[in-house]
């Protein structure tokens, strides 16, 4: 199952500069080893039968929350854009070197308070919804301040994009608007590098509209034999 909401709200009105879409997962599946899904340290209550119960521990109990809970189960998971940041950047490690000897790329990369705010922002939608649809929460309700609202590390999850800068400027970007590098006139960038931040949908179809974008100019510019 995949069903996606995308970006409904106006950032004007919000404490931060970008969207994000929510997907969510949900329905059976099979039992796993040990302990899953939180059930035994359920907060809360829900009724059965007409009746309220507290939910987890041990035993005969237990065992009757797996039985009420098991396919019934729903996640939600926030994707949001990062703000770009010119003091996130990579680099050539001076010091690290692949199984090849070829250097690495090091990068320096951390959230913004935008980021945090977003996170935090999702977390609260998401608790609303689960509250009116009548769900307990048994994983992620949580999250707070002190780890950043459940944010995952940079780059994480991710559809993979950045690290050759688009940009007029040869100084602070690798590459021109055509997506053609600034140093070297026969070389052109076409997949997901050039892009300065991800917006929260997923990014091939802008990969493909600048593929194409730059094999024209290409042609163009073969005919005038600039290339």
């Amino acid at each position: 199952m995949h069903v996606y909401s995308p970006w409904w709200l106006d950032n004007k009105k919000l404490d931060f500069p970008r969207g994000y879409h929510i997907e969510y997962w949900g329905g059976m599946g099979q039992p796993s080893y040990g302990f899953s899904w939180g059930i035994e340290n359920l907060n809360g209550k829900y009724v059965v039968k007409g009746q309220q119960k507290q939910p987890g521990g041990y035993g005969k109990s237990l065992k009757e929350d797996y039985r009420f809970f098991y396919g019934c189960g729903i996640g939600m998971a926030g994707r949001g854009e990062a703000v770009p940041r010119e003091d996130n950047f990579c680099a050539i490690d001076p010091n690290v070197v692949d199984k090849y000897g070829i250097p690495v790329l090091k990068f320096n990369v951390k959230w913004s308070d935008h980021e945090i705010k977003q996170a935090k922002h999702m977390k609260e939608t998401f608790k609303e919804v689960m509250h009116n649809m009548g769900a307990v929460i048994t994983w992620g309700g949580d999250d707070d301040e002190s780890n950043q609202y459940g944010l995952a590390k940079p780059g994480e999850i991710i559809h993979e994009a950045g690290t050759v800068r688009m940009g007029s400027d040869p100084k602070s970007s690798a590459l021109n608007k055509w997506n053609q590098a600034h140093d070297c006139k026969n070389l052109f960038v076409v997949d997901g590098g050039s892009f300065v931040s991800q917006a929260d949908k997923n990014i091939t179809w802008t990969i493909l509209a600048l593929s194409m974008r730059a094999s024209e100019y290409i042609v163009d510019e073969m005919k005038k034999q600039n290339l």
